[in-house]
């Protein structure tokens, strides 16, 4: 099994280029939309990638059923190589945007599979322990993208810095391709000496009705949590029509999957099954609270402290470390013990400890043992990932295996959209209130400046006197808001955990 393992654990590799490119692109989106004369929509760089990941998590798990995992594993390589090539080309935002949609495809199969490959090859106690490597590798290319990705565009250029993935990508295929070694087949026939079935055979068996109805109801509902109050109005007819064309899809998706589907794309026992559903919400749950926290610290500290992006960014490491910390720690108890509900309990736990210490410590005049706090946040989030995914591998039958932990995947990335959607809304709802009442008298042109104290960080680092004073008050007042966001959050995280029924694991 120790082979089998070894090899399966090359394709963090490809873990770490697919999620080191989000934060690459995020750390240079403004320089490559700027090009383009286009900067305001250059945050859509981000979003397609994001929405083409979540559109295709949830699929993965029965196509690689139907096809193999090591096949699919190499359909997600060469779309993610594909578009980052694509990306080095690109002439236009929209040119982009296409080619980071690519990615995005390419990008959910290699990180997803992972996972479900491990379930594969590994007892259930022992899943927690390499799930927790698979998310410190997630972590590192997430914490290192940025950097990286500022330090190329400087010397090659954006189109080299997000072209040169395609290379690498295509290496670590190969790897794979040489090195993975899977001794269950997994794909599309049963064990036994029936002959492989040929592609037409694999292909009669995709439910493409309830995969476009699937895709098109979730990427509708991120639309809305993505664009709405930020870029478009709550009220917009867009929304309107994004929510109808959301709820429609998904009609027709459970109709189709009840119905008529002869292999549901992702069959709908599974969400009667309290094992997988409320793993799901402790998912979106944790991670909603997770993505309010990283939105949080780096601007808490531009506002307050005046300080770098750069200076900024590494007042998160504290949480990138209680997340691994937590990761790693769940699954060695989870692999002692057998047990698991308890580490579902510990991370809301955990999380809501560190946003009642910001709560109460986080007021504008921070010093360094209190900016660690944040540990605590991330530490909840890694026992979270490593606990959840456990529930589900122990709560499903092995047929259902890879398509509820698709799912698991699906949830978290809409538990960080909503996070993000929630906690904007909070702030934006505190913030402008506060800014427009608290500078009454104080500035001759109040909405020119709520503005820019809106738009511009360094505007309000520039500011003297109690005009500076009023609106750093005002962010600490938004910034409480956010927190008791979280705090219900992770409550309501904790009520879920309680519901959770344990399986000891053998």
């Amino acid at each position: 099994m120790a082979s089998s393992v070894d090899s399966a654990l090359i394709q963090i590799v490809g873990v770490f280029i697919s999620q080191a490119d989000a934060t690459l692109v995020l750390a240079t989106y403004g320089t490559i939309a700027s090009e383009f004369n286009d900067l305001q929509n250059g945050s859509w760089l981000i979003s397609s990638y994001m929405l083409a990941m979540c559109t295709a998590q949830p699929l993965y798990g029965k196509l690689s059923d139907i096809f193999g995992r090591k096949n699919m594993l190499q359909v997600s390589y060469g779309l993610f190589a594909l578009g980052s090539l694509l990306c080095g080309f690109g002439q236009s935002i929209l040119q982009l945007v296409v080619a980071r949609s690519v990615q995005g495809l390419g990008g959910a199969g290699m990180v997803c599979l992972v996972s479900i490959i491990i379930t594969d090859l590994v007892p259930l106690r022992e899943v927690a322990t390499y799930r927790s490597y698979v998310n410190i590798i997630q972590t590192m290319g997430r914490s290192s993208g940025g950097a990286i990705g500022g330090f190329l565009a400087q010397a090659i250029g954006w189109r080299w810095a997000l072209s040169v993935q395609s290379p690498l990508t295509l290496i670590a295929m190969g790897l794979m391709t040489v090195g993975l070694t899977i001794d269950k087949q997994k794909s599309s026939h049963e064990e036994g000496d029936a002959p492989h079935p040929s592609l037409t055979q694999s292909l009669r068996r995709v439910d493409f009705a309830g995969a476009l109805f699937m895709s098109v109801s979730v990427l509708s509902l991120l639309l809305i949590l993505d664009v709405g109050g930020e870029k478009v109005p709550w009220n917009s007819p867009l929304i309107l029509i994004l929510l109808e064309t959301s709820v429609a899809a998904g009609v027709l998706f459970f109709q189709t999957e009840k119905r008529w589907a002869a292999e549901p794309i992702f069959p709908l026992h599974l969400l009667s099954n309290r094992n997988v559903l409320i793993p799901y919400f402790i998912s979106i749950l944790q991670n909603a609270t997770q993505c309010v926290l990283v939105f949080v610290i780096p601007l808490y500290f531009q506002v307050t402290q005046n300080s770098s992006t750069g200076e900024a960014g590494a007042y998160l490491i504290p949480t990138v470390a209680g997340n691994a910390i937590g990761g790693l720690l769940t699954g060695r108890a989870i692999k002692n013990t057998g047990r698991y509900k308890l580490a579902t309990l510990l991370a809301p736990v955990s999380s809501c400890f560190c946003f009642v210490l910001l709560l109460l410590f986080w007021n504008g005049k921070t010093p360094i043992w209190q900016s660690l706090l944040v540990f605590f946040g991330g530490f909840g989030t890694g026992i979270a990932h490593s606990a959840i995914f456990v529930a589900i591998a122990a709560g499903v039958d092995e047929e259902h295996m890879a398509i509820a932990s698709s799912g698991l995947y699906l949830s978290t990335s809409v538990g960080a959209v909503t996070g993000i959607s929630a906690g904007s809304a909070v702030m934006q709802a505190v913030l402008r209130p506060t800014l427009e009442k608290s500078l009454v008298g104080v500035v001759p042109n109040i909405e020119e400046v709520v503005g820019k104290a809106l738009s511009d960080i360094k505007y309000v680092q520039k500011l003297e006197g109690l005009a500076h004073e009023l609106i750093v008050d005002a962010y600490l007042q938004s910034f409480r808001g956010m927190f008791i966001l979280c705090i219900v959050l992770s409550f309501l995280c904790f009520v879920a955990g309680f519901l959770l029924r344990e399986k000891r694991l053998s």
